[in-house]
């Protein structure tokens, strides 16, 4: 069976990281995973993804700085925010800087499905 999408999934929870893969893997996805926004970024390079899931706060390098990065490298890959902060503001301002969405946690795994399927159309649609 063919993929549906390759996403990158970058989130310092370990239970995130697994919940999220399981979920999205067995949707019939290509799912990679990192710990931290340098792994991400270094994944990002190697495997190309189709969509990003990135945690707002991490610790070192946070999700608002490997959004910026991911911006100049990669200006269409579709970027969705997860976190788990109440601060409306931040959340919006991720969209700001050029993320496609954001989702708070705990987040309903289909509500994030459809999300990423939004994610997902939108690239489709600028790559042809």
């Amino acid at each position: 069976m063919a993929s549906r999408g390759r996403i990158l999934v970058i989130d310092n929870e370990p239970d995130i990281l697994e919940v999220v893969s399981i979920y999205f893997d067995e949707g019939g996805y290509e799912v990679i995973t990192a710990p931290d926004g340098t792994e991400g970024l270094a994944l990002a390079e190697q495997h190309h993804p189709d969509v990003v899931l990135l945690d707002i706060r991490m610790p070192g390098l946070s999700g608002l700085d490997v959004l910026s990065l991911m911006r100049m490298r990669w200006p269409r890959l579709p970027v969705i925010m997860l976190t788990a902060v109440v601060d409306v503001e931040l959340a919006k301002g991720t969209l700001r800087r050029g993320s496609f969405d954001y989702v708070r946690k705990p987040f309903d795994l289909h509500h994030l499905h459809r999300r990423v399927a939004a994610a997902l159309a939108r690239h489709s649609a600028q790559a042809s």
